[in-house]
């Protein structure tokens, strides 16, 4: 059985973090944790509440930006230095125009690691291992929900020569941007804002529906894994990010015309890149949202397998330690009321012990 939240839940879910400019944007990332969270099984949404903190109800899509917001200052000012390690995480730049991911030469895979790739191998495997503490797990849980969503926005996969189109500035619709950027949110809040009212809660039902029609066929396929070392729990992100590359070239990175975009001119985008991009921006949407659902599904499965006989161990001494607890307990209260009742009997006075003499004489 499959556990469906109200578009209520998402809506306030989703506006709690819509304004942020980080990642896939916070609402692209509400969005694919959204997705995913139709896909929880009930055991698996219920080690997603076990895991997260109690006013997230279990729903992942309340600190799928959690991340991006620990990175700044005007949203983490106390200690937003102390997660600097972490923002390398978030994207692998590809050599441009190669059109590939080479997982060795892109994420140094052999020692460093220091990618989104690494990062996903790495958390979907803390997240897996019950030796790890709750509070290690828990971070786990709120880096891997959001470096899925950022495997499937292509330009974290973007070139080195232009940070991952961060340095392609132009215009779209007139207004000044980013290629980065305008994967990143332009795109997402125009078509939220002229095609739903400005209402996410909307466009999540328009992507739902559009994944069990137009994609019901293409699901098992984007779950499937054939890397031996990502089978496990399926986080396929080398499939993933090679998905990016391809997309860079084709699609990404070329204007209305076709021709190459590049830091050394401004681009001038509208309509035309909007109507044949918006469509690549949906799928990939609802590529990490299934795939997401798929991984934390997968590694809930293998933990309840592997942890079976342990949760038993952990249940029948939790068990006796409460009962022995609640005996000694017992024991303690009938020991204090029995000396505070010998402690409170009256004692008799030495006139009353004399007058008892003198009757006991007559």
């Amino acid at each position: 059985m499959f556990s469906y939240l109200s578009s209520t839940t998402i809506l306030l879910c989703i506006l709690i973090s819509y304004n942020s400019v980080h990642g896939w944007g916070s609402d692209g990332h509400a969005l694919v944790a959204s997705i995913a969270q139709t896909f929880l099984t009930d055991e698996s949404s219920t080690f997603v509440r076990n895991h997260l903190p109690w006013y997230t109800s279990g729903n992942i899509s309340m600190l799928s930006s959690w991340p991006d917001f620990i990175l700044y200052p005007d949203t983490n000012p106390v200690d937003y230095l102390n997660w600097q390690w972490s923002k390398q995480l978030h994207f692998v730049d590809t050599k441009d125009w190669a059109c590939v991911y080479d997982r060795e030469a892109d994420c140094n895979w052999s020692s460093g690691q220091q990618c989104v790739d690494g990062s996903i191998q790495n958390y979907t495997k803390r997240l897996a291992d019950s030796q790890q503490d709750d509070v290690q797990r828990q971070e786990a849980l709120k880096f891997l929900v959001h470096f899925i969503g950022d495997a499937h926005q292509p330009l974290h996969a973007g070139f080195q020569g232009d940070r991952g189109g961060n340095s392609i500035r132009g215009h779209f619709f007139s207004k000044q941007t980013n290629l980065h950027s305008l994967w990143d949110t332009v795109m997402i809040e125009r078509r939220i804002t002229q095609d739903f009212h400005s209402q996410p809660a909307l466009y999540l039902e328009y992507l739902l529906k559009q994944m069990k029609t137009q994609y019901a066929q293409n699901i098992s396929d984007w779950t499937n894994c054939s890397s031996s070392d990502e089978s496990r729990y399926l986080a396929c992100a080398t499939l993933w990010i090679a998905e990016d590359a391809k997309l860079n070239c084709d699609l990404v990175y070329r204007d209305e015309n076709n021709q190459p975009m590049s830091v050394s001119k401004e681009f001038e985008l509208g309509q035309t890149y909007y109507n044949t991009r918006m469509p690549i921006v949906e799928q990939r949407l609802i590529q990490g949202g299934v795939r997401l659902g798929a991984v934390i599904n997968k590694i809930v499965q293998t933990v309840g397998v592997n942890n079976k006989s342990k949760k038993f161990s952990f249940g029948a001494t939790a068990l006796i330690v409460a009962i022995v607890s609640q005996i000694l307990l017992l024991i303690l209260l009938l020991n204090y009321r029995f000396i505070s009742k010998k402690e409170s009997t009256p004692k008799r006075s030495s006139a009353n012990q004399q007058q008892s003499k003198s009757f006991s004489t007559v």
